[in-house]
């Protein structure tokens, strides 16, 4: 069962993407808040510095506005000219200034300065000045038509508001300039700190992936058989336990100890077992031939015996007989482990499966047995008596652990294509009741019975068991799988060359 993820789907899964999105995440606010402080900072310093031009524009248009009123203007035309006029003459501005005098809201005089000569300012400019209201406070930012934004304050004298704005196109292009020069710094900055944060971050994790490599391979080794012990160890280099990786490898090669250690004790366990098993085997031959014996000779006189004696050595017999089969299955299972007992011959696959088939459909002609082997022979290299012992144990599991009247097919696949090690495929196929889930991954272990739905009772649980010890004698392979109304058992067996069986 898998846990649910509870980060949202853009989150970064990988170790190194979250913290290339945390660096990022950091870096990138640190950059923008200075940023963004930066152009304020820039932004109230412009402000500043126009809102004292516009006082200083303010003050120079006072002075002269007076003088006008006072009749000390010097202009270049005779007698006064009109305030239209004057302030046309008027000096102590610097180009961009607008100034204007409102008489009872009207515009009565007003001039746009520049490099060239002063000129009147535009009608909607005018238009502008005219519609707002002019509180007597600090400067403000106006639109003004065709001239764009400016930064104006006014001066009422009387009936008159004098009106002064300082363009702000200068400081607004810088700001805008600013601006772009922050972003583009801002951008460069994450490029460069989204590179280094890889390349710090894949070299920092280094080490936890060859950690995570070494697990991994330990992950692949197949552990179930006896002669597979852990080698695979994390470097020492990448066991500090002064850093967190360190500690990781340093524990990991700790769980790698103790579970090489645990295989090593199952292996010498299961040594041990087979040999108190070959030993006891051995042992109990003996007696068990002497116990069938005597037994069958006492009831060679049976017409002395009373019925219950009789009835009691027929069973001594029959369960004697049961134990000296134990007894040799338990010895073959200790001479395959240790790969005696077996011959070497050329084995022609698909003959000795059909012989085993007809064995099977005499012994048992209440199910169906159906054969699907090819007209060719299929070799292969092996003991024939251990290789017949095999499809015999897999008829018979399929015999006691069916109900009468079910279909057991046999099939021999050939598969030769392409392949560098081709291989026989055995498979033998009921549409019985199928095997319990449960059970199906111990199926192949010792005394290991099927549940009472696929069994008769009969059986000591070691035939697949001796059909597993067959097959890894011949370096083959055996699987099962299982549903209701199909079970399969799949038996892989390298073939001879085509040269050898000529």
């Amino acid at each position: 069962m898998t846990g649910e993820r509870n980060t949202p789907r853009w989150f970064p899964r990988s170790l190194r993407g979250q913290v290339l999105l945390g660096v990022l995440a950091v870096v990138t606010v640190v950059l923008v808040t200075v940023g963004v402080a930066s152009v304020l900072s820039l932004r109230g310093y412009v402000t500043t510095m126009t809102d004292a031009e516009v006082a200083k524009s303010l003050h120079a248009f006072n002075n002269s506005y007076t003088r006008y009123r006072n009749g000390e203007h010097t202009s270049a035309h005779q007698g006064i000219p009109p305030v239209s006029q004057a302030l046309l003459e008027f000096t102590g501005q610097t180009p961009g200034n607008l100034i204007a005098v409102l008489h009872d809201g009207v515009v009565i005089g007003s001039a746009v300065f520049s490099e060239d000569e002063p000129r009147p300012a535009p009608d909607d400019v005018v238009r502008t000045i005219q519609a707002q209201k002019w509180p007597d406070g600090p400067p403000y930012t106006l639109r003004l038509g065709s001239l764009g934004s400016y930064r104006v304050d006014c001066l009422i004298e009387g009936h008159d508001i004098l009106v002064v704005g300082v363009s702000q196109t200068l400081g607004d292009r810088i700001i805008a300039r600013k601006n772009l020069t922050t972003t583009a710094l801002v951008a460069a900055a994450l490029i460069v700190t989204a590179g280094l944060t890889v390349w710090v971050v894949g070299y920092t994790l280094r080490p936890l992936r060859r950690v995570a490599a070494t697990a991994a391979e330990v992950a692949a080794m197949p552990l179930a058989g006896e002669e597979h012990r852990i080698s695979a160890r994390v470097r020492p280099q990448d066991t500090d336990q002064n850093n967190e990786v360190g500690i990781v490898g340093h524990t990991l090669n700790r769980l790698l100890d103790n579970v090489d250690s645990a295989l090593a004790h199952r292996v010498e366990s299961d040594v041990r077992m087979r040999q108190f098993l070959t030993d006891a085997s051995h042992e109990l031959r003996t007696p068990l031939a002497a116990i069938q014996g005597y037994a069958e000779l006492t009831r060679q006189d049976s017409s002395a015996l009373p019925p219950t004696t009789e009835y009691a050595l027929a069973r001594i017999e029959s369960e004697a007989r049961r134990m000296a089969l134990l007894v040799e299955e338990l010895l073959l299972l200790s001479r395959l482990g240790e790969g005696e007992d077996l011959q070497s011959d050329e084995v022609d696959l698909a003959e000795l499966v059909g012989n085993a088939v007809n064995d099977a459909a005499v012994a048992a002609p209440t199910h169906h047995w159906v054969k699907n082997l090819p007209a060719e022979p299929v070799w292969v290299r092996g003991d024939h008596d251990r290789l017949h012992q095999l499809v015999s144990n897999l008829l018979t599991n399929a015999r006691l652990h069916t109900p009468p009247g079910v279909t057991v097919t046999t099939t021999i696949t050939c598969h030769t294509f392409r392949l560098e090690s081709p291989f026989a495929e055995l498979t033998v196929a009921d549409d019985g009741p199928g095997i319990d889930a449960d059970l199906l991954p111990r199926l192949f272990e010792r005394f290991v019975r099927a549940d009472t739905s696929r069994s008769d009772g009969s059986g000591i649980g070691l035939g697949l068991a001796i059909v597993t010890s067959i097959v890894k004698a011949h370096r083959g392979s055996v699987t099962a799988e299982s549903s209701p109304g199909r079970t399969v058992f799949r038996v892989q067996l390298p073939l001879i060359e085509i040269a050898s069986s000529s």
